[in-house]
């Protein structure tokens, strides 16, 4: 995201760019930090300021951790899995989104004084039925709005201080997945079930233009439902190139195996550049995707039946240049220093199957983890 975007009102901090002359050595990435949590993580994010990370899991909770220390506090007040989160360019303020569509903001810094542990907490506004699920939050580059997406397919424009509804926005006929903003500081894109991804112009909120990603969708006669989808959109750190994850050639509409892909269209011009394999052999979506300030892009993919790894794509290469053995990934978050990024990650229980021969009492669910990698010298 770049610092331009955001109108600083003197009363703020913006973000700053970070600026890296080298093309970073992406085989010697390395992992730093990696937080367990009881449930699987579905998303994270790393705050402007960039001492915290901030995630959602499947156990209602917003989870905050200190960077510097690993304190992880457990802020209580959602009825239901965090889905989405956003962080507020003020440094001050985070946007966390639920799967009963409410929508929660919170004043993370009053959260961080607060002991470690478990956290409870009144949010500094709630809002009610914002979607039928939240799937995506971003911050307006004004600074007065949050933006967010849900499964009913419209984009909601809110008030950032009371979260009063500001807008809606219809140019999707289908469910929302991801959205993100264009380092332009005038443009939105978001990715729907069907493979099209919108380009709106912020200041009409009207859709400009429409990128073809057809092929993360796939629907056969003998399938009960829609598979695939944009699971998760990037930009480039000029603006020129859109990444858009997801996976192609789904075999069934149970557990819904495919075959993971990145796309890169141009952004200009909406051409369809390449698409992009991860090295390792997986089968889930990409759930994750980042840039780096090199160019590099990033990718996770989620584990179904296979393995799956995060890559790191040079720039214009049509192969990755290095794969990293994971669990499934589903969010990936840049630290601001441009040196690190956070992973909000799967960790299996170690039991095979579903839990389905399980006695009674004796399920034990999947676990999750905050993963830190670090990609550049400190």
């Amino acid at each position: 995201m770049n610092a331009a975007m955001f109108a600083n009102d003197g009363k703020t901090d913006a973000r700053i760019d970070v600026k890296i002359d080298a093309k970073i050595d992406v085989k010697k990435v390395k992992e730093t930090q990696n937080w367990p949590h009881d449930r699987p993580l579905m998303c994270c994010a790393v705050s402007p300021c960039g001492q915290f990370v901030a995630a959602g899991a499947q156990d209602e909770n917003l989870l905050l951790w200190r960077l510097d220390s690993g304190e992880k506090r457990l802020v209580h007040g959602h009825s239901s899995w965090v889905g989405a989160i956003a962080f507020h360019p003020d440094r001050r303020h985070l946007l966390a989104g639920d799967l009963h569509g409410v929508l929660r903001c919170w004043d993370y810094q009053a959260l961080s004084s607060a002991p470690a542990g478990s956290v409870s907490a009144k949010p500094v506004w709630e809002t009610v039925d914002a979607h039928r699920w939240v799937q995506a939050a971003v911050p307006h580059p004004n600074g007065k709005l949050w933006i967010t997406a849900g499964l009913e397919g419209e984009i909601r424009l809110w008030n950032a201080t009371d979260g009063k509804a500001a807008g809606e926005w219809r140019g999707h006929d289908t469910e929302l997945y991801s959205l993100a903003l264009h380092p332009n500081g005038q443009h939105l894109l978001s990715g729907d079930l069907f493979g099209r991804v919108q380009v709106w112009n912020l200041a009409s909120g009207k859709v400009e233009r429409t990128l073809e990603a057809k092929p993360l969708h796939t629907r056969k006669e003998d399938f009960l439902a829609d598979v695939g989808g944009v699971r998760s959109i990037a930009v480039s750190p000029d603006g020129a190139l859109i990444a858009v994850g997801g996976m192609t050639d789904a075999e069934s509409n149970t557990f819904c195996p495919g075959k993971p892909a990145v796309l890169i269209f141009e952004f200009a011009s909406g051409k369809l550049l390449r698409t992009l394999r991860p090295k390792q052999k997986s089968d889930g979506p990409i759930k994750g995707l980042a840039f780096l300030a090199d160019g590099t892009l990033v990718a996770h993919g989620e584990h179904l039946n296979a393995v799956s790894s995060l890559e790191f794509f040079p720039p214009n290469a049509t192969e990755s240049a290095h794969s990293i053995t994971r669990e499934s990934g589903y969010a990936i978050s840049l630290h601001p220093d441009g040196k690190r990024l956070a992973i909000a990650a799967f960790a299996p229980n170690g039991r095979g199957g579903n839990g389905r021969h399980a006695k009674p009492g004796e399920y034990v669910p999947n676990k999750g983890a905050l993963v830190v990698y670090q990609y550049a010298d400190l």
